[in-house]
């Protein structure tokens, strides 16, 4: 699991790449720690190529979201992959809560 994190434009670009599961799942809250606390973060995140993710993952975008929201920011998350979008829609995550597009 690769994430990479850019600032373009005044937007948090994150996208993250391979299997968000129980084995990653620390290293991607330690690399999206930096975005936890901040004011009026414009996050998206871009998930083409996810392969896979897991409850703690989406737990950990559920309190990340929670977080940005809280602190007058916005989070999007854009490009899933079928497979990936299937678990955010069983779920009931894709309208409801990260708001998909």
């Amino acid at each position: 699991m690769k994430t990479t994190i850019l600032e373009k434009d005044g937007k948090t670009l994150v996208s993250i790449k391979g299997e968000l599961d129980t084995g990653t799942c620390a290293k991607f809250q330690e690399a999206v720690k930096p975005l936890t606390g901040k004011e009026g973060l414009d996050v998206e995140f871009d998930l083409s190529e996810l392969e896979y993710i897991s409850s703690r993952g989406l737990r950990i975008l559920i309190s990340l979201q929670q977080d940005i929201m809280a602190r007058g920011g916005k989070m999007r998350i854009k490009n899933v992959s079928t497979s990936v979008r299937e678990v955010f829609d069983v779920t009931g995550l894709s309208k409801s809560f990260l708001n998909i597009d």
